[in-house]
């Protein structure tokens, strides 16, 4: 009995060691995000409903890292998205459908392998204080970073060390969308470079999308997504603005260039802050071949610390000519959006 209890403290004390040496480690986290929702659209019947991922996406996550020795890491990110309000998966069912990556980091920086964020989406959302959430409040809704991607299968990035508060990353997917397939073949570039020094931020990013191969007729230009942004914070307000040079965003019939704008605003209050944002895109196809994307809207928002953790929202916003009339598909229509809702992280 003597010997089997000192070679069971020899293999736990050999296991502790070797856990030591790698200084590996895993953290679970997530967040849940449900709310009230009121969206009204003319033409259309008035909806309300209880809303999930609002103000941030609700999901569940595992990552990590491992120390290889020196300063080498290797590093991983398992993430999934899903509906609070029915229990259903986000991203189209998928299991991990807003992360599934593993990386090396080191002193030359970060090169990372796998499902994960095109630059347009992640680096550009800082440029609004709605981000990438708040529903039609978001950048994407002006901007059409998704009609790129905003999460890239199939994908290999390489993010720069930081010099300085200066970060650049280069991106490559064969496949953005899964489909392994040599004839829909629609390979994605991302370009970014970002500049962060006290209260300013500096984001420019370039992200585009191949044709595939397998359209022979019609238009086979590719959809381009240029995005340049700044936000100085003031300390008593923070001042946003955008620029967006959009070509060829849904592979219409004839080619069409496009250039938005943002303008927005973030004010301390309390425990809070209010925060608001007037987009707009003008249309250069004039209607040809299609019904005309000019689109502008403006939105307003509420965020309230219950704790580090907890937050309440409130969100309001009118967009004009972002969807489709319900009763006539040729004329487009205004949008009304409200929403009150609470997120916790964990």
């Amino acid at each position: 009995m003597y010997v089997n209890k000192t070679l069971l403290a020899c293999a736990l004390a050999a296991g502790l060691v070797g856990t030591a040496h790698a200084q590996s480690n895993v953290t679970l986290y997530g967040l849940v995000d449900l709310g009230y929702g009121y969206s009204k659209t003319d033409g259309s019947n008035t909806l309300n409903s209880i809303d999930s991922s609002t103000s941030a996406g609700s999901r569940w996550g595992l990552r990590g890292s491992e120390s290889l020795g020196k300063d080498l890491k290797l590093n991983f990110q398992l993430e999934s998205g899903f509906d609070a309000d029915t229990g259903n998966r986000a991203q189209g069912g998928r299991m991990f459908g807003r992360a599934a990556w593993a990386s090396l980091s080191g002193s030359f920086g970060e090169v990372r392998l796998g499902r994960q964020d095109s630059l347009g989406f992640n680096w550009s959302g800082a440029i609004s204080p709605f981000g990438t959430s708040f529903k039609q409040a978001q950048l994407d809704t002006i901007f059409g970073y998704k009609n790129v991607g905003d999460r890239l299968d199939n994908a290999i990035f390489y993010y720069s060390p930081d010099f300085g508060g200066f970060q650049a990353g280069v991106g490559y997917s064969f496949h953005p969308d899964g489909q392994e397939t040599d004839i829909n073949d629609t390979p994605v570039i991302s370009l970014g470079a970002r500049y962060k020094s006290g209260p300013l931020l500096v984001v420019l990013t370039y992200d585009q999308k191949n044709v595939a191969d397998s359209v022979t007729v019609g238009n086979r230009d590719d959809i381009k997504n240029l995005a340049l942004g700044a936000t100085y914070d003031f300390g008593v307000a923070k001042v946003h603005a955008g620029y967006g040079r959009l070509q060829n965003r849904g592979f219409i019939a004839s080619a069409s260039k496009e250039n938005a704008y943002l303008l927005g605003l973030t004010v301390p209050v309390g425990n809070g802050s209010v925060f608001g944002t007037y987009q707009r895109v003008d249309n250069r196809n004039l209607n040809e071949f299609r019904i005309d994307e000019a689109r502008s809207g403006f939105a307003i928002g509420y965020l309230h610390d219950l704790s580090k953790r907890t937050k309440l929202y409130a969100y309001a916003s009118q967009y004009s000519d972002v969807a489709v009339r319900a009763t006539a598909a040729t004329r487009l229509a205004d949008t009304r959006q409200f929403s009150v809702g609470v997120r916790h992280s964990f």
